[in-house]
């Protein structure tokens, strides 16, 4: 498991929590899934909140390249 800790708030209380990627090559995270926007596998995750128990969705995925043409 990488060790890139991300804080996120729960959306329904704001309680703070902590969020791993689940390895080196999704290290982009959305609430949203990304799929115009990720190239290769998508890792979806729910987590908890420990304060209010609501469900939260995070998707993790590796970023697509954009390139610029002029």
């Amino acid at each position: 498991m990488s060790k890139a800790k991300r804080i996120f708030s729960c959306p329904e209380c704001g309680e703070p929590y902590e969020a791993y990627p689940p390895d080196d090559k999704h290290l982009d995270v959305s609430l949203e899934s990304p799929e115009n926007e990720a190239t290769g596998s998508i890792i979806k995750i729910i987590h908890d909140c420990k304060n209010c128990k609501h469900p939260i969705t995070l998707y993790w995925y590796h970023k697509k390249m954009s390139f610029a043409m002029g």
